[in-house]
């Protein structure tokens, strides 16, 4: 393990790389919120106009978790029919609904993924219309979109995540939804929330990213809207920049088969706890976790202050985030952006395409 000067050094490092987002969420999502809010609603208008009968959110890894969201606010707000898929399942799948009255997300920060430029692609050959959620309006998936949300930021979850909030609430909003109203409320007093966190979240992080670092597996549990937040620390963050082994589930389905593993083993076991109505079965989940052994790290979006249910996402990423770097630095990663087969050439192929 470094010494508390090397730690202090890498720490200091990793406020500029691309993995470490939370020095810019603050600031970047009230600059995407200013700049992209009539856009996207003038988007959500046209849908309506057009009268969209199915809406596909459609990314890999990250991408894809942070369009999640996108399809459990329409679901829950709107009458619209909605699909989240991994990008090549959606052309595997070739689903019916994918034609000229459909409209298709796709997510990526590079705009080069290989998996969703076919995804985009194959979107297109079917008629649908195609919005391309990326970085910058240069990419590739740029130019072959029939729209596009650039963002500008390496806030490459909180930034996509806000896109498909605002398109959705604003569905839900011209449909005649009150809550949507207060929801996109909501958003805008997040950027404010975020950055009190990024300084005030720190040493708490430190604290517990030293009481767990000699763990090799985590395992994440979450439900409701937390569910893609949980799936991204799960897999995309705590295995690919703290390289250990790591895991994720519906926090409900943890009682189905899983729990026997706590007759023999007592892992870390990290769960996400939100204030809609998944909360009291996820804190059950959480008492029985305890009371059988494991070593339980709980984030509750309660402890940030009143906001609405739907915005925890937003509430627990800087959290979650202070302790992966933490993490990932006490275990001698020292270049938080560095890969090992991703970024490569190694698992990618076709003209143009940057990732993984």
């Amino acid at each position: 393990m470094p010494d508390d000067k090397t730690v202090q050094i890498l720490v200091d490092k990793a406020r500029q790389s691309t993995l470490f987002t939370a020095p810019v969420l603050g600031l970047d999502l009230e600059r995407f919120l200013n700049e992209q809010a009539v856009a996207i609603k003038e988007l959500a208008a046209m849908a309506l106009r057009e009268k969209v009968e199915h809406i596909y959110w459609v990314g890999s890894g990250n991408s894809w978790l942070n369009l999640y969201s996108g399809k459990l606010l329409i679901d829950r707000y709107t009458p619209i029919p909605s699909d989240c898929l991994v990008s090549y399942d959606l052309i595997w799948r070739n689903p019916v609904s994918l034609d000229h009255n459909a409209w298709a997300f796709f997510a990526s920060y590079s705009g080069a993924t290989e998996d969703t430029v076919a995804a985009l692609r194959h979107a297109r050959s079917r008629g649908a219309f195609t919005i391309a959620i990326v970085n910058s309006e240069s990419s590739l998936m740029a130019q072959e979109a029939d729209a596009v949300i650039a963002y500008h930021s390496k806030a490459l979850y909180i930034l996509p995540l806000a896109a498909a909030y605002l398109f959705a609430l604003e569905l839900a909003r011209f449909l005649g939804s009150q809550e949507a109203e207060g929801i996109i409320s909501g958003l805008y007093t997040l950027p404010a929330l975020l950055k009190r966190q990024y300084i005030d979240e720190e040493e708490p992080a430190k604290q517990l990213a030293q009481k767990f670092c000699d763990e090799q597996l985590f395992y994440v549990l979450a439900s409701g809207p937390l569910y893609g937040l949980g799936y991204k620390f799960g897999l995309t963050v705590f295995m690919e920049n703290m390289r250990v082994h790591g895991s994720f589930m519906d926090a409900s389905e943890f009682r189905h088969g899983p729990t026997e593993m706590l007759d023999r083993y007592k892992p870390a076991i990290v769960i996400l706890k939100g204030l809609d109505e998944s909360r009291a079965l996820v804190e059950r989940v959480q008492q029985l976790a305890r009371q059988n052994g494991a070593r339980v790290i709980c984030y509750d979006a309660a402890d940030y202050g009143a906001f609405h249910p739907m915005l925890a996402p937003f509430v627990l990423m800087i959290p979650l985030q202070w302790f992966a770097v933490y993490s990932a630095i006490l275990r001698g990663i020292e270049d938080l952006d560095e890969r090992v087969l991703m970024g490569r050439g190694i698992m990618g192929q076709g003209k143009g395409i940057t990732w993984p």
